[in-house]
C-alpha cells in the first residue's frame, strides 16, 4: 500500500474567509488513501443564495482536458491508439507533421491559431476550427499551453471509438460512477454562475466561448463536476481505473526539456503561480478557478471547485484558495527546497576549499 502519511487537513476557517472574495462559494474534497475530508461554504453566486455543497456541479473548464486524456490513454491500452505514434495516422491535417500523441498530450505541439474563440465565431465546430489551424512539422522543445491540442484530441477520440465526444465521455462518466458530472450540451444544468457577461448572469452553459459555440462540449471544455465526483475521478487514476499501470506510469512521469516545463499525460507537473512547487504533484486547474491535484506516490488526491470569474476575469485571490487546498505539499516542497539548497551550499564551499587544499 502507498504511503498516505497522515489524515487529510485542510483550514477550513482560513477558507471561509476567501468566500466572497475569491469566489461566491467553494466546495472542496481531499483523500488520503481510504481517509476522507470533505468541506464547502458560500453560496452560488452573490445573488443565487443557495449554499454550495460538495455535490455541486461547477463548470470545471481546461479540467475537461483530462477527462479526454483518458479516453485516449484507453484507446492507446487496447491498441486502438499509439501515443507514441504520429498524429497523421488519425487525422489528415497532420500529413505533413511528424508531431505525435504525445506531444498534443504534453503541450508541445506549438500550433498558430488565432484565438479559438474568434475562429468559433466564424466556424462554428471542431471540424471546422481543426481545419483551420496551422500545424507546425516538428514538435517545440518548449511547453506552450493551449486549447488547441486538445481540440485535435478530442476529434482523434470521436473518430477511433466511432461516436461523438458527447457519448464518449458520458460512457466514462456512468462506467467511473460520477453522479454529479454533466456536459455542457446536456439540458437541464443547475450550476453556479460563471459570469456576468455585459449584464447578463453567465449559467448553465459551458463559460469558454469557442466551446460553448461548439454545442457546449469540445476535447478542452465543457465539463460541470462536483469536489466529490472529481476526487473520486482522480482516485481512479492512482488505483489504474483509467487505465493500465504501465500507462499510468507514463501519465505520472515528467515529460519535457527544461526546468518548470515538464509535464504528465494530460496532467501539469508545476503551477506557474508558485515559486515552488512539487515535483511529485501532478494536477490541472480550469479557468473558472477549480483544480483537482494527485500526489500518485502516497495516494493523496486534492480537489476544489469554484467560480473565481464571477467576480470578474481578473480575480486572482483563487490562487490562496489553491495554497490552502495544498498547503502541506508546498510546505514540504519549500522544506525540501531549502535542504536542498543548505546542501548545494555545503557542497560549493567543500569543493572550494579541497581546490585551496589541492585536492
Amino acid at each position: 500500500m502507498p504511503d498516505t502519511g497522515s489524515a487529510p487537513v485542510i483550514d477550513a476557517e482560513a477558507v471561509s474567509k476567501l468566500i466572497g472574495r475569491a469566489s461566491p462559494g467553494c466546495a472542496i474534497a481531499v483523500s488520503f488513501g481510504e481517509r476522507r475530508f470533505e468541506f464547502a461554504a458560500g453560496t452560488y453566486s452573490d445573488e443565487d443564495r443557495r449554499p454550495v455543497g460538495v455535490r455541486t456541479a461547477y463548470d470545471i473548464a481546461s479540467i475537461t482536458k483530462l477527462f479526454t486524456a483518458a479516453l485516449i490513454l484507453r484507446l492507446h491500452d487496447s491498441g486502438a491508439v499509439d501515443i507514441e505514434g504520429r498524429v497523421r495516422r488519425y487525422l489528415p491535417q497532420f500529413e505533413e507533421s511528424a508531431l505525435t500523441v504525445t506531444d498534443l498530450l504534453t503541450h508541445h505541439a506549438g500550433l498558430e491559431s488565432e484565438p479559438l474563440s474568434r475562429l468559433a465565431a466564424r466556424y462554428p465546430s471542431a471540424d471546422e476550427m481543426a481545419r483551420r489551424i496551422r500545424i507546425r512539422p516538428e514538435a517545440s522543445p518548449h511547453f506552450f499551453y493551449q486549447n488547441a491540442t486538445f481540440l485535435y484530441l478530442g476529434l482523434i477520440a470521436e473518430k477511433i471509438y466511432g461516436k461523438p465526444l458527447s457519448e464518449c465521455m458520458r460512457d466514462l462518466i456512468g462506467e467511473l460512477d460520477l453522479r454529479d458530472t454533466r456536459l455542457g450540451s446536456d439540458a437541464g444544468l443547475d450550476a453556479p454562475p460563471t459570469e456576468i457577461r455585459d449584464g447578463v448572469v453567465w449559467a448553465n452553459r459551458t463559460h469558454d466561448e469557442s466551446s460553448y459555440i461548439c454545442g457546449g462540449l469540445t476535447g478542452y471544455a465543457g465539463i460541470f463536476s462536483s469536489a466529490r465526483d472529481l476526487d473520486k475521478f482522480a482516485r481512479a487514476w492512482l488505483e489504474y481505473r483509467i487505465a493500465s499501470f504501465a500507462t499510468t506510469k507514463k501519465a505520472f512521469s515528467a515529460h519535457g526539456r527544461y526546468p518548470r516545463e515538464e509535464q504528465g499525460l494530460g496532467w501539469f507537473n508545476t503551477l506557474p503561480h508558485f515559486p515552488v512547487f512539487p515535483d511529485w504533484i501532478f494536477c490541472h486547474s480550469g479557468y473558472t478557478g477549480p483544480l483537482v491535484a494527485v500526489n500518485p506516490a502516497k495516494s493523496r488526491v486534492y480537489a476544489v471547485t469554484m467560480n473565481r470569474t464571477y467576480y470578474g476575469r481578473q480575480n486572482q485571490l483563487y490562487r490562496e484558495l489553491w495554497a490552502r487546498l495544498l498547503e502541506g505539499e508546498l510546505r514540504e516542497a519549500m522544506t525540501m527546497e531549502s535542504f536542498i539548497a543548505r546542501l548545494k551550499l555545503n557542497i560549493d564551499r567543500y569543493s572550494e576549499g579541497g581546490a585551496a587544499h589541492g585536492r
